[in-house]
């Protein structure tokens, strides 16, 4: 009955009399279950109507209102509230809500408790005022929601107008304070915008002194009885290869040619769980952190630079701990034969991919000074073309999304954007780096033991299929779209399109997100019915997890029911935050670009540009440019009159009718780093205006 219940308060509120009606039963019954699911905080009664009580986090718009957002995965409308019926909720929190209609007939919120408090910090300006009692010092946010006053013994007058990090500490009676944690700089500083926006996102450029403390008797080099009962392939010319910038290498490979026709590729990942323990004051800031993030100008990493860029690293010409997966691969790709060792390495080389590259492009120079690899990297990149052949084969997806990155000035502002490419060596590392993640999945899938995958889901259909009918592809004959093979060869068909880029990111839109989980439904992106990350320890919490599973269930089951336990109740929870904190990094690591496109820009204004419409909104067209940027042309600043057609995705004017990809002249009219706001103007309307102008004058 209780079930019938919240079935019928699903879609509207009742008195209890016209409910008991409904279920066919007394009064007075019908009260004994609404008491109980009250006592659940399943319903809520509010006057004399029984309401269903949801859960959403609220986002506070500004003084006035905010909305919530449901939860639950099947609930995805927005609803709005008015800060009358906020009943002391905050911005971020996790609120008990319900939904009523007002005098207009438009569905309310009204929060009725607080669930959870999830912003933990903030960050924004300090100022200190006079008052009668002495000194007063108040965080003040950036957009200005929030206002506190600073508690603690650490406050000085030298850090008024300083920007800072505080906790937030909830007190009774709806009261909050602050509490200094960090000064993160002056408006003035180098950097100081890129600070600003990584602590907001609470990624900390320095550890905690527990942390900074049990580093201290880590040692900085493999120690002689650390070595035991390993495998030795310090003899092998192991290389690594990575970007020309990059400071941490936890990953290296090795490739030779077997007597029988096959390929042995030894691909060397990092031991970093041998330095990082678990429940240790490292491991749960490892934890916290989940993940290093790649910013403009620096990387916030996960791990403190004395393991990641030290012992944890695999230095060229320094003994490393690794944990190895070694695979046998026939001539067309399919691993035959693989295991998973401890071992000791030592990099013979620190080969970055330009080098690669040039070698490959017959680097006369560079074969000469590492000729004792320059076959092994011949061999390397026929193994990875055979290997990627197979892949693509199979339906494997490669958007090829264009990157780009930025050559700062010495005070932090943008010099130059630059397209990044990947070429053949960047796309060897990348296949072997699958390929081993595949193959350490497999083998936990295969044992069947508690294990936490890197999942993606399948598309969303009804997306994949509004986006065929966008590109005009009604081929009935598509009848098994779902299927990796068809989606990629509607990525092919969008190569010999100009703007293809273009259409190549609205069809990643319809995509589902990767996500860390232990429950494996395999990834849809790369074709695989088994994935881990296994390869970047030092970089990624996940991959740490994957190589403690393997060593604690397989490698050294010393506990082994203790640790099968801890994982099998764990891992869920493991996947779910780690994967939120990706998403945090990666909407950190877009914010800071945004901010940085917008600074370039400023310098960039009344120019002319080639552009591709990227984008259609109903209040005007987003725009990007030959350089990466994007941009707004918004309604008001275009001439004529115009109405937006959802459903085609189209911007209706009186002469003129655009649709994403279309190509367009603009002019950079506006641009604002605070906002991270970009505007342009269609080039005919900026050129009529002018020469209305200078008729005028």
């Amino acid at each position: 009955m209780e079930e019938r219940i919240l079935e019928l308060l699903e879609s509207k509120s009742y008195k209890i009399n016209k409910l008991a009606k409904k279920l066919k039963i007394n009064k007075d019954s019908t009260k004994f279950y609404l008491t109980s699911l009250i006592k659940e905080k399943k319903v809520f009664k509010l006057e004399d109507e029984y309401y269903l009580l949801r859960k959403g986090k609220l986002e506070e718009t500004n003084e006035k209102f905010g909305f919530i957002t449901p939860v639950t995965e099947d609930d995805s409308e927005d609803y709005y509230v008015s800060s009358d019926n906020f009943n002391s909720a905050k911005d971020g929190d996790i609120v008990l809500f319900i939904i009523y209609k007002d005098y207009t007939n438009r569905f309310r919120a009204y929060i009725t408790e607080v669930v959870e408090h999830t912003k933990l910090s903030l960050v924004g300006n300090i100022e200190i005022l006079q008052k009668k009692s002495g000194l007063v010092y108040k965080i003040i946010s950036f957009d200005n929601k929030y206002s506190y006053t600073l508690v603690g013994n650490n406050l000085r007058e030298s850090m008024n107008k300083a920007i800072a990090r505080v906790s937030l500490i909830y007190g009774k009676n709806n009261k909050i304070t602050a509490k200094l944690e960090e000064i993160i700089g002056y408006k003035d500083d180098p950097g100081i915008e890129i600070s600003t926006i990584a602590a907001t996102y609470g990624f900390a450029l320095d550890f905690p002194s527990e942390v900074k403390d049990e580093i201290k008797n880590i040692p900085d080099h493999v120690l002689t009885e650390e070595k035991n009962k390993r495998q030795d392939f310090t003899d092998l010319p192991i290389i690594t290869i990575d970007g020309d910038d990059s400071k941490d290498f936890d990953d290296a490979i090795y490739v030779k040619k077997e007597s029988n026709g096959n390929y042995l590729l030894g691909v060397y990942i990092a031991d970093v769980s041998h330095y990082v323990l678990f429940n240790t004051p490292l491991d749960n800031e490892a934890y916290h952190r989940g993940t290093s993030v790649y910013l403009a100008d620096r990387v916030i990493p996960m791990l403190p630079r004395e393991l990641s860029n030290g012992i944890c690293s695999l230095n060229e010409g320094e003994e490393r701990l690794v944990l190895a997966c070694i695979m046998h691969i026939n001539q067309k790709g399919q691993v035959i034969d693989s295991e998973i060792v401890e071992g000791v390495i030592k990099s013979r080389h620190r080969m970055t991919y330009n080098k690669v590259n040039l070698i490959l492009n017959g680097n006369l120079e560079l074969k000469n000074t590492y000729s004792d690899i320059y076959d092994m990297l011949l061999l390397a990149n026929e193994l990875h073309n055979i290997v990627r052949n197979k892949r693509e084969a199979e339906g494997s997806l490669d958007f090829d999304i264009p990157e780009y990155s930025f050559i700062l000035n010495s005070d932090g502002s943008p010099k130059q954007i630059i397209e990044r490419t990947r070429y053949d060596a960047e796309k060897l590392i990348e296949d072997f780096m699958i390929l081993a993640n595949e193959e350490i999945a497999k083998y936990m899938t295969r044992l069947d033991l508690p294990f936490l995958y890197r999942v993606h889901d399948k598309p969303n259909e009804d997306k994949l299929n509004n986006f065929l009918s966008f590109i005009g592809n009604t081929d009935k004959k598509n009848k098994n779209i779902m299927n990796p093979k068809q989606i990629q060869k509607i990525l092919k068909s969008l190569d010999d399109m100009p703007q293809g880029q273009i259409l190549n990111q609205l069809l990643l839109r319809s995509m589902a997100k990767a996500k860390y989980s232990n429950e494996n439904i395999g990834h849809y992106g790369l074709a695989l019915k088994n994935y881990c990350h296994f390869t970047s320890p030092i970089r990624r919490y996940p991959d740490l997890i994957v190589h403690r599973i393997i060593k604690e269930l397989i490698l050294h089951p010393n506990h082994y029911e203790k640790a099968y336990r801890y994982y099998s109740n764990n891992l869920a929870e493991i996947g779910l935050k780690t994967s939120i904190k990706e998403r945090n990094s990666i909407e950190c690591e877009r914010e800071v670009n945004d901010m940085l496109y917008a600074w370039y820009m400023e310098s960039h204004l009344n120019e002319f540009h080639s552009g591709v419409v990227s984008s259609i909104t109903n209040f005007g067209l987003f725009v990007t440019i030959e350089n990466g940027v994007e941009g707004l042309i918004h309604t008001k600043n275009m001439h004529g009159y115009y109405t937006f057609d959802e459903n085609k995705l189209e911007l209706i004017g009186t002469k003129k009718i655009f649709h994403i990809g279309d190509f367009v002249e603009i002019v950079v009219i506006a641009s604002d780093r605070m906002t991270k706001k970009i505007d342009f103007m269609l080039k005919e309307d900026y050129l009529e205006e002018k020469k209305i102008e200078s008729s005028s004058n």
